[in-house]
């Protein structure tokens, strides 16, 4: 999603790697949340605000504690 939509540099994408550092402005965050919500079935709204603070790392750990239902 980030690299097919969101048009970030996969190079730039590592586990550790803060999501405000590969440059999404707020537009793009909620872009990303409906692609999660569309694709995964997990709503991340309530998480919008400190998106931009999560690594990569965190932001596919939320994903994966929705799709089990933590």
């Amino acid at each position: 999603m980030l690299v097919d939509d969101l048009e970030v540099d996969p190079d730039l994408i590592t586990p550790d790697v803060r999501l405000d550092s590969l440059e999404l402005d707020s537009l793009a965050a909620v872009e990303l949340i409906t692609l999660i919500k569309e694709q995964f079935g997990v709503d991340l709204s309530e998480d919008e605000s400190r998106l931009g603070k999560m690594t990569f790392g965190e932001l596919v750990e939320l994903v994966n504690s929705g799709l089990n239902g933590s």
